[in-house]
């Protein structure tokens, strides 16, 4: 496992250029870059210059979202992003960033579950199709929060077992985007995790919860670093992540106001300081 720095969820605004530096500087293993961005910085340079720029930081890159919400646009629309994929998909192939996420929305206003199922497969199956010819895998995000839940009337996935299961019937590159803050607010425990895979998860978000708000309360718009309250079992979710062989990145989305309020060299300070913790509280080597 490795420490990958994505400024914005940390309340960074940075350039490419100031992002890798930052990363480095900070001791970081790896960026998360999203794929427009790349591709962009591709088109104006190189393949070779961008992939240089890893390399010369001594990073790698973590996980980007996919450029569009497969769930919330109509089909034309969907059929149009498609179309324009891949372009993007081979700029990430060239450079290595082959983990992709996208989270799903827990409940629908107007889908019961199975057909909120069905409706997921139908979108999320031809885009990991595309994505599996250029060797990218999918990671799907729950999402926790009762807060967030309460706004559907109809509920939907909010677990790793549900997870799992839409991932299984969308595709063999499909896996999870863990993230230990939904893992936390949907009431997950140690046992959830007990028969994860490496091969099951793309990606990890690493934040903790505030201290002082009950369950039902928690707000996935107000976190912490990682370890900051101990509300979240930390040391069980990054051992569970190490008992399962993972080896790819971990971000920290903190959705903290005072962390983004800092200078971009702190806030990248704290965040490595307290991935690198979170990592070193297991037995996996870094």
């Amino acid at each position: 496992m490795y420490a990958s720095l994505n400024p914005g969820l940390v309340g960074i605004k940075a350039s490419l250029t100031e992002s890798f530096m930052l990363a480095q500087r900070h001791g970081f293993g790896g960026l998360d870059v999203q794929i427009n961005q790349l591709h962009d910085a591709v088109s104006q340079r190189s393949v070779a210059a961008v992939r240089d720029l890893f390399t010369e930081h001594k990073l790698r890159p973590g996980t980007w979202n996919l450029p569009f919400k497969p769930y919330t646009l109509t089909k034309a629309k969907w059929q149009d992003a498609l179309a324009k994929l891949p372009p993007l998909l081979a700029t990430a192939q060239a450079l290595g960033a082959t983990r992709a996420g996208m989270w799903i929305l827990p409940g629908s206003y107007d889908r019961s579950y199975a057909q909120n199922f069905t409706f997921h497969v139908e979108r999320f199956q031809p885009v990991a199709r595309l994505l599996a010819d250029y060797g990218i895998r999918l990671g799907l995000e729950f999402l926790g929060p009762e807060t967030l839940c309460r706004i559907f009337k109809h509920p939907f996935i909010r677990s790793v077992a549900q997870t799992r299961e839409l991932a299984r019937v969308i595709g063999s590159n499909c896996g999870q985007l863990f993230d230990n803050y939904h893992w936390h607010c949907a009431g997950g425990t140690r046992a959830d995790l007990a028969e994860l895979t490496r091969e099951e998860i793309v990606s990890v978000h690493l934040s903790d919860a505030p201290a002082g708000v009950e369950l039902a309360k928690q707000f996935t718009g107000v976190r912490k670093l990682p370890g900051t309250t101990g509300e979240i079992d930390l040391a069980g979710f990054m051992q569970a992540m190490a008992d399962a062989g993972y080896d790819g990145p971990l971000t920290a989305q903190p959705c903290e106001a005072g962390l983004s309020a800092l200078p971009a060299d702190e806030s990248a300070a704290r965040t490595a300081h307290a991935i690198h913790t979170a990592i070193a509280t297991t037995q996996c080597p870094t």
